[in-house]
């Protein structure tokens, strides 16, 4: 596509997709056809080779945001509105990428995705672009199948069964209806409508293609070959038996404008012409909406065309000159995906501002935001839970996907709310998403399509977040006077109990032993770090000799990060959160999406300030003077890794952490100092709350530490682990 960042959408069938099968290159039955049509403007090819993959892993680059307001970090996101407060939580959304189509090759080059349009009956259609000169484009048709299960298990069986192949044409936007396939793009081929001595440029064109009964394409629906005015059309709906076709690339030679059709004979219903910069349209029942860029701006009409209103207008919001930008009408709201400015959720009725989100990154060109999906229908949480949620996904560039909730508070207001680790496929060209069910959809510019499936794992479910811990808010209170910012434990002046807790480090358990096959589930209970820090685990099994050099080497052989450009880059598997500083006081998760076996012994470790939000990942140094040297809750392990760690009473070398069993909470709480000398030694940096989730007195599953915090009369108190 000459002019546009290559955009792709892929709605989803009712079905739910995964894959773990293995079908590399599967294209169908071994009968293959060719079709030439317009004299080889047209080459249609039933069971093309377009190679398909088969795959069964997690996406690359998680990012998280956490908060809808300025006072949390949020990577640069934002809404127009007041922090919606606590009470408002995204839900914990988990996805698997299962299958990938690969771009398709006319004339033996690599074309990119630019839209997709999927029907209720398992099919999806492609459309393809050359980036550039000269005008390449296409379609491909897929028919998917799925077998439903979770995250370990689901398949999912892809198969091309029909390509369309435009030598001298290319495809910005595609829709489907009343049997058909309906295209918007633009040519210079002659065979488009345009005469030979024209000046050479291309020009939009809508054209609606035939199908047979399983979607191949079968012909060129007659008199459907309609020339249109200015250089490109830039986006196509379908809908009330009308067809509402865009055009207009924003140069000075553009007549851009609104066509709108009779979806039965294509005769011109009514054209609406010399709106420049025109990007989008979108209809409901009731209206039609039509964006432009340089400024945002947006007109509704009635579906006639007719009672022009502009209902949305600013100069201060930008949009790429060249790239398109798709708009969504949900519900009440426009959803209006601005590239540079990112987005906005305005109201249809008179373009009122409810929320927005900022650029996702610094990059004006290439970390924008070019297209906006809505998935309100059922599907499955982590929990493996059904929920009817309005969930709402960002193309955003290199950026990768961003998905979020749409929530209501207790007034009725919507919030764009962000979920747990609300991004991935950071670096690539996320262009186009599109979601139903449990199935996602991704553009992903030269790196191809991805389908990817929303569910859960097996071998059971985490704890409804803030569960681990009944009472958050006394720990925070008595955090303040326990543990104050700055003040080290090891002063004459601590507390009673932090001077018992820190007399004899023998005595407390600096990991966690399991005694029980159960779940481990980990809660951030509070803290005050100034770094962004990585923290991760690891089992030692019960085979393994339990010396400090045995389990470090144990570490090293199996969990040693791998190198990525250079960097030391902390593997997934075994990872637990990327940035602490992400986390809200409550946030509960499930430690390694397993079960841990009697006899386990499972290490934390943290890799100070080693959050890289320009990669998103965690990097991980082995040079012991740099800060994202990871260090680990054994002791013994650190002093075998090395870490100079020490503080002036000599009293606790090696030992980052100490942790105590809470009985208000029925779990372990683990609290750190991430630092490596002694600077404040405080132990305030960060306190998690650990637990099995037995919902027991007592903690089943887990060995606990010697000593123990309960709350008697709004003070702590110090017992014995053994006398509760």
């Amino acid at each position: 596509m000459r002019r546009f960042s290559l955009i792709l959408m892929i709605l989803c069938a009712a079905c739910l997709v995964g894959c773990n099968k293995d079908n590399d290159g599967e294209i169908g039955p071994d009968k293959s056809e060719t079709i030439s049509l317009m004299d080889g403007s047209i080459i249609i090819k039933n069971h093309p080779d377009v190679k398909i993959t088969s795959l069964n892993e997690y996406p690359t680059g998680i990012a998280t945001e956490k908060g809808n307001s300025a006072s949390r970090k949020r990577t640069g996101i934002r809404t127009t509105s007041e922090d919606p407060g606590a009470d408002l939580k995204g839900n914990d959304y988990r996805f698997k990428l299962v299958a990938g189509m690969s771009t398709l090759k006319i004339d033996g080059v690599d074309v990119q995705a630019t839209h997709v349009k999927i029907t209720d009956d398992g099919y999806a259609f492609v459309s393809y672009n050359e980036k550039g000169e000269p005008h390449r484009g296409g379609v491909v048709v897929y028919k998917f199948t799925v077998q439903d299960g979770s995250l370990d298990d689901v398949t999912v069986n892809v198969v091309a069964v029909s390509s369309m192949e435009m030598p001298k044409a290319e495809v910005s936007a595609i829709d489907y209806g009343n049997g058909k396939l309906y295209i918007t793009g633009a040519s210079s081929d002659p065979k488009f409508g345009y005469d030979a001595d024209e000046d050479g440029f291309n020009y939009a064109f809508f054209m609606a293609m035939e199908l047979n009964a399983d979607k191949s394409f079968k012909d060129v629906a007659e008199n459907s070959i309609l020339k249109l005015t200015s250089f490109q059309g830039t986006s196509i709906r379908v809908s009330n038996n009308r067809i509402y076709v865009t055009v207009g690339d924003g140069t000075s030679r553009t007549d851009g404008g609104l066509y709108i059709y009779n979806a039965t004979d294509y005769t011109l219903v009514k054209s609406i012409l010399g709106k420049e910069y025109v990007r989008s349209v979108d209809v409901d029942a009731a209206n039609i909406f039509l964006m432009q860029a340089q400024p945002a701006r947006i007109t509704k009409y009635d579906l006639n065309g007719n009672s022009e209103t502009l209902i949305y207008s600013t100069i201060d919001e930008a949009m790429q000159k060249d790239a398109k930008s798709e708009m969504l009408a949900w519900d009440q709201y426009l959803f209006a995906s601005e590239n540079e400015s990112g987005l906005r959720m305005v109201f249809k009725e008179d373009g009122a501002l409810n929320a927005s989100l900022d650029r996702p990154g610094a990059n004006a060109e290439t970390e924008v935001t070019n297209s906006v999906s809505m998935n309100s229908d059922l599907k499955k949480n982590y929990s493996g839970a059904d929920v009817q949620s309005n969930l709402l996904f960002l193309a955003n560039g290199q950026k990768g996907l961003y998905w979020y909730d749409v929530m209501k508070d207790a007034d009725g207001k919507d919030w764009i709310v962000a979920g747990k680790d609300n991004s991935f496929l950071l670096g690539g060209s996320v262009n186009f998403i599109a979601s139903k069910g449990n199935i996602v959809f991704v553009a992903d510019g030269l790196g191809g399509l991805k389908v990817l499936y929303i569910g859960f794992n097996n071998g059971g479910t985490p704890p409804p977040v803030g569960t681990a811990c009944d009472q958050f808010m006394p720990y925070m209170l008595y955090n303040g006077h326990l543990f104050p910012e700055g003040k080290s434990v090891f002063r004459s002046s601590a507390d009673p109990i932090v001077k018992t807790l820190f007399s004899n480090p023998a005595n407390v358990p600096n990991y966690i032993e399991v005694t029980n096959s159960t779940d481990l589930y980990i809660s951030l209970v509070g803290g005050s770090s100034g770094f962004e820090s990585g923290v991760g685990y690891f089992v030692i099994p019960a085979d393994v000799e339990k010396t400090a050099e045995a389990e470090y080497a144990y570490y090293l052989q199996n969990i040693k990060p791998n190198m990525v450009d250079g960097k030391n880059v902390l593997k997934d598997a075994y990872k637990i959160f990327n940035n602490i500083n992400a986390l809200k006081e409550g946030d509960t998760y499930r430690i390694g999406n397993r079960k841990f076996n009697a006899g386990d012994r499972v290490v934390l470790f943290i890799a100070p300030d080693g959050w890289s939000p320009q990669n998103n990942w965690v990097e991980v140094s082995f040079d012991i003077k740099r800060y994202n040297h990871v260090f680990f809750t054994h002791a013994g392990i650190n002093l075998a890794s090395q870490i100079p760690y020490d503080n002036s009473f000599g009293a606790f070398k090696g030992v980052p952490y100490n942790t105590f069993y809470s009985s208000d909470c029925r779990s372990v709480v683990m609290f750190f100092e991430d630092k490596h000398s002694d600077v404040d030694t405080d132990y305030n940096d960060c306190f998690f709350s650990i637990t099995d989730n037995t919902k027991q007195e007592a903690i089943t599953g887990i060995t606990l530490p010697k000593y123990a915090i309960s709350v008697e009369t709004g003070t702590p108190v110090l017992k014995e682990t053994a006398d509760l």
